[in-house]
């Protein structure tokens, strides 16, 4: 269906592949997993509009998907930097937030966590965004915190793998973070 509506667009007189277009081909490519078109997609988007942050964010998904997080991160700043807000802001930050956690430096710790704590803003129900804050806790030693977080984490169902599985292995680690430890 959605490669219909994309048809259409194509066809309609004042239509044709602008950066709307291609941004919406990209999320269809995205979903199907055609991750090399998406990618090309993207690039025709960015090049018909260098300013949408919904273009910036896509590509940051779209790095984050085919495990380059360098770039991802990248993109991700780039679209916070926007006055304009992005649809998605809420993954942003989670995923930002975790490519922040996964370079393990205090610095990026700290921007981890503020990445996360702004997500946890957006939606405080989020499971993964508590798993995430129990994580920053637990490697910046803050022991009352982490157990929160993870309570809360488990309060909105995180599934088990693999981060509930990450923050049982540091929890155990470290020696904090579960309150079940005491």
């Amino acid at each position: 269906m959605a490669q219909r509506a994309l048809a259409q667009e194509l066809l309609c007189p004042d239509g044709g592949p602008s950066s709307s277009y291609h941004l919406a081909l990209a999320h269809v490519q995205l979903l199907r997993g055609e991750y090399s078109n998406a990618g090309a997609s993207l690039q025709e988007a960015l090049s018909d509009n260098i300013q949408n942050p919904d273009i910036w964010a896509l590509y940051g998904h779209w790095y984050y998907l085919v495990k380059d997080y360098h770039q991802a991160q990248k993109c991700y700043e780039r679209t916070l930097d926007f006055v304009t807000d992005a649809s998605d802001t809420h993954h942003i930050y989670i995923r930002l937030g975790s490519i922040y956690l996964q370079s393990g430096e205090l610095g990026e710790l700290a921007e981890a966590e503020d990445a996360l704590t702004e997500a946890n803003i957006l939606d405080n129900g989020n499971p993964e965004v508590w798993g995430y804050l129990s994580l920053v806790c637990l490697k910046t030693g803050r022991k009352v915190e982490a157990e929160q977080s993870y309570k809360y984490a488990l309060k909105f169902n995180l599934p088990e793998e693999p981060l509930l599985q990450e923050i049982k292995e540091l929890q155990a680690h470290v020696g904090f973070g579960n309150p079940c430890f005491r």
